[in-house]
């Protein structure tokens, strides 16, 4: 009787738990989705001037507190009331009085409200195609690069296929409120970039000198060898005592670099062989002689930009009218009432906060990272309401996203590491779909052993192998992978990579199966033999695997050309013209992304392109995708020009890896028929990217703007469909034999 007590007991334990934790994500969701009305669709001024990715950091911890419902309507109240005094929150729904949102005399008063043709509000690239403003408000022009960046290059020839290390001495000044960080770049050929690090997931934040480091390796075939330090944001980085070694024999050199210490006059001296530079618009550079890390001189970056008051004028004609609100159940029991405009005088909107300047005091002084818990469910707030009211794909694709926020929430509670919440990102996003979403941060490293492997017959097949004495040949069948079975170990991968169609997750998660920590080891068993494999080289995006990869074109037997359009450029494929002209075909392979040559396309049209609303930007004025007012439509508006090769034989190949660019590039191929199509379907994401920041330095990208097929039918998670389908095989890979070419060959030939 007392064992089963003590059974009885441990239930209850254990329900009440889980009942607090699902109040506790109801809580949360609640915030969540007020946090978001408001941040992008009610105008105050208050609102306009928190930063939102730490009021989201905060008020999880907030709502963390609250027991119940009535608990949390008061929190909201208290999170909310002091940037939009006029909203609402109750425990039913309720008439709203407008008449706190009419001031007394409206004579010199005009209506602002919100309006976003996608979003650009906190987004990381600020202008350009997307934008979002409160009419008739005033915002600060900030005429800035974003980031002062200063540099200095290398001659890499002597160390090429070292590894190399780069150190400085690094510190911010007080009161900064950005980050800084070095940087170390190898360029290789054809404007391909080598080893790259710029301290994304780990910047420098830190008031008093301290020393950093990148280590990395040198191309075989590098080109180049830059680097540098930056500044993000406001404020003054200062650096000093800069040092470049390479590795030999276990030991480190170093690699001189002029004026290392910045003792010298000036930055960039005319006589310096590797002077240092920094032209970043809106922060300016000098050297600094109060504070030093090393002799009597460091250089400072500095924020410097001017500013002005600018107002801001309508992107479209619709607009909320007066007395529009929000009305929403945003939990079990909590409503919220929200107004979508609001009077404004040229000095502030009305009603004004009356407690806003010491909420704000509080916010500004709360420690984001001292708690990583809040931090982590603030960016799942934050990247839920992005995807919320802008992503312009839910239509297309299967996705319950309240439902995934009540997971990555839960997620988020149990995280501990910024690896863990780095993968709660990405399993919070990959059901939208989007191969364009790349989550970046934490800590992952990203080294690869010395293969490629690909699914080939239900098979996991060795495609390439890049070192020499690894027990294991082109062919293999990798049965297990760290003693999982192969399946096993992809279903989890799957899970954290959005893509549209199974090519372009097949792709992405050949490259992301590999990743580990530098020198890692891979346990693999290939015909019942276990091998181990060491993770030893930094993975370099871009890498296709094609077995004709190498050429930027070839003249085939039967005179057929090929262009690899991933590498060709336009000026190339120009010069080429009167041999194309007379050739019995051309095949263009963009298994992977053009290489800024689309203006072939042209020669391939008999007449100019028509197509002018393939590319459409969501005008916005409404939270939750409701009542999308219109799209701003864009296309190429192609040319046709001379020689003209469309009468000829013409190819394309195409695979999962074509995506965005490459597949823009083949709208106008599928559309006006200018080719046969042959391979697999194209990754189906197209369209701008509009990538955003959160808290502890992630990054996500994503596509912002809707596109469309030419006759505007559906494209996103369908993709470039081929005119004649081709299956890699096995025997094909262990033969060598690329067989989309052969296939491609095939057609011309007949």
């Amino acid at each position: 009787m007392k064992k089963n007590l003590l059974l009885l007991c441990s239930l209850l334990l254990l329900s009440s738990s889980f009942a607090q934790q699902d109040q506790r994500t109801i809580n949360l969701q609640a915030f969540a989705k007020a946090y978001g009305y408001v941040k992008y669709f009610h105008p105050s001024d208050e609102a306009s001037e928190i930063d939102w990715n730490n009021f989201a950091a905060f008020g999880a911890s907030e709502m963390l507190k609250a027991e119940n419902s009535v608990e949390a309507i008061t929190t909201l109240n208290a999170l909310f009331k002091p940037m939009a005094p006029s909203i609402v929150f109750s425990n039913s729904k309720q008439n709203y009085d407008n008449s706190i949102l009419i001031p007394p005399n409206t004579k010199d008063y005009e209506l602002t409200y919100w309006q976003h043709k996608g979003v650009s509000k906190d987004m990381i690239n600020q202008g350009g195609i997307y934008s979002s403003v409160r009419v008739n408000r005033y915002k600060e022009a900030v005429q800035t690069n974003g980031f002062g960046s200063l540099a200095t290059g290398i001659n890499p020839e002597a160390y090429r296929g070292k590894k190399i290390k780069y150190t400085a001495w690094v510190k911010l000044k007080d009161g900064s409120q950005g980050t800084g960080h070095l940087w170390l770049r190898v360029d290789k050929p054809n404007k391909k970039m080598g080893f790259f690090d710029n301290m994304g997931n780990r910047p420098i934040k830190s008031n008093t000198w301290e020393q950093y480091e990148i280590i990395g390796e040198v191309d075989a075939l590098a080109s180049g060898l830059f680097l540098g330090s930056f500044l993000i944001g406001k404020g003054s980085l200062y650096v000093d005592d800069v040092h470049l070694y390479y590795e030999n024999e276990g030991e480190w050199i170093e690699i001189p670099i002029v004026n290392n210490n910045f003792e010298a006059e000036t930055i960039g001296s005319k006589n310096d062989t590797t002077p240092w530079t920094g032209a970043s618009k809106g922060y300016a550079y000098a050297l600094e002689t109060t504070d030093v890390k090393e002799g009597r001189q460091s250089v400072r970056i500095s924020y410097n930009s001017d500013s002005k008051k600018l107002k801001e004028e309508p992107l479209f004609d619709a607009a909320p009218k007066f007395g529009e609100l929000i009305e929403k159940e945003i939990g079990p029991g909590m409503f919220c009432q929200i107004p979508l405009t609001l009077y404004t005088t040229k000095e502030h909107t009305y009603p004004k906060s009356k407690t806003f300047t010491k909420f704000k005091s509080r916010l500004n002084k709360w420690d984001t990272n001292s708690e990583i818990q809040a931090l982590y469910l603030g960016n799942v707030i934050n990247t839920y309401n992005v995807f919320q009211h802008f992503y312009p794909y839910f239509a297309e694709v299967n996705v319950n996203w309240d439902l995934d926020l009540a997971k990555a929430l839960k997620r988020s509670l149990t995280d501990q590491t910024e690896q863990e919440h780095l993968i709660t990102l990405e399993k919070f996003t990959a059901p939208l779909k989007d191969g364009h979403i790349y989550v970046t941060g934490g800590n992952a490293e990203n080294y690869v052993p010395p293969i490629q492997w690909e699914w080939i017959e239900n098979a996991l097949v060795i495609t390439k192998i890049k070192a020499a004495d690894l027990g294991i040949k082109v062919g293999d069948i990798v049965t297990k992978i760290d003693g999982q079975t192969s399946e096993a170990y992809f279903k989890e991968i799957n899970s954290t990579i959005s893509a549209g169609t199974e090519g372009w997750l097949n792709y992405r998660a050949q490259q992301v199966s590999l990743f580990g920590k530098r020198n890692e080891s891979l346990a693999l068993e290939i015909d019942g033999k276990k091998v181990v494999l060491q993770r030893d080289k930094k993975f370099e995006y871009g890498q296709h695997n094609i077995s004709i990869q190498e050429n930027n074109y070839k003249i085939l037997d039967d005179n057929i050309y090929y262009l690899n359009l991933n590498t060709i450029e336009m000026d190339t494929i120009t010069a080429l013209m009167p041999q194309l002209e007379k050739a019995k075909g051309i095949i263009c392979d963009l298994r992977g992304y053009p290489n800024g040559n689309h203006d072939f396309i042209s020669h391939l049209l008999k007449t100019n392109d028509t197509s002018k609303a393939w590319m459409r930007v969501p005008k916005i004025i409404y939270p939750d995708h409701q009542k999308v007012s219109d799209y701003e439509n864009h296309g190429w508006e192609m040319p046709a020009r001379k020689p003209y090769l469309g009468a000829k034989k013409v190819v394309f190949i195409i695979d999962g890896r074509a995506i965005s660019y490459a597949e823009s590039f083949m709208g106008f191929i599928k559309h006006y028929q200018l080719a046969t199509i042959v391979g697999q379907p194209t990754a189906g994401t197209n369209g701008n990217i509009n990538p955003f920041r959160l808290l502890g330095n992630y990054v996500i990208s994503w596509t912002g703007m809707k596109v469309v097929n030419h006759d505007g039918s559906q494209h996103h998670a369908i993709g470039i469909v081929p005119d004649i389908y081709v299956n890699t095989s096995i025997e094909g890979v262990r033969a060598g034999t690329d067989e989309f070419l052969e296939s491609a060959i095939k057609v011309i030939s007949n």
